[in-house]
């Protein structure tokens, strides 16, 4: 139980690093917006390269914060009988939606997610406009790195669901955060 418990700490401190390095690109992001902006509406400036950074940050910060997303229970979903459920429910629900539906999803998403970013490597694929940004490639492999993170927060929230249903009088899964075991 403990290795379990390890395991998904170790994760949880690696997921909630890789956000807070990623959670630069949203100050970068707000930098070139207000710059683009001002220089669009004032300047009568136009950039497609501002334009294409800006998208290739919202990548960056949506890939790399789904797995901490999930480790601190902040992802949308709708839970019509989660809240009436006991701690051993609400583990065993959690145990087989990550099973059942996380796990198989990132698999084939990420298969797919592989081979999208890999044919773009291949081809060096650059912007379509001429005066765009290069290595499209670069931003196309964001996409199964997400979804890695993903799974790897689901390997923790399983070991901490895993936990929950051995002993639910000693931990609930929602304050299974970081810091709390």
């Amino acid at each position: 139980m403990n290795n379990l418990l390890k395991l998904s700490r170790a994760i949880d401190a690696l997921l909630n690093a890789l956000g807070r390095v990623a959670s630069f690109a949203l100050l970068g992001l707000v930098i070139i917006v207000v710059f683009d902006v001002v220089t669009r509406r004032f300047i009568r400036l136009g950039s497609t390269q501002l334009q294409e950074a800006e998208w290739h940050l919202h990548t960056i910060l949506i890939m790399f914060f789904l797995g901490a997303t999930f480790i601190h229970n902040q992802h949308i979903r709708i839970d019509l009988v989660h809240d009436k459920l006991s701690a051993r429910g609400k583990a065993l629900v959690e145990l087989l939606g990550i099973l059942l539906l996380l796990f198989p999803f990132c698999a084939i998403t990420g298969y797919y997610a592989v081979e999208f970013a890999y044919t773009s490597f291949i081809r060096n694929e650059i912007s379509q406009s001429v005066d765009g940004l290069p290595y499209r490639w670069a931003i196309k492999s964001m996409l199964p790195l997400g979804i890695i993170l993903l799974a790897l927060a689901g390997v923790s929230r399983l070991a901490k669901s895993i936990a929950v249903l051995r002993d639910p009088t000693r931990y609930e899964l929602n304050t299974l955060a970081e810091g709390s075991l």
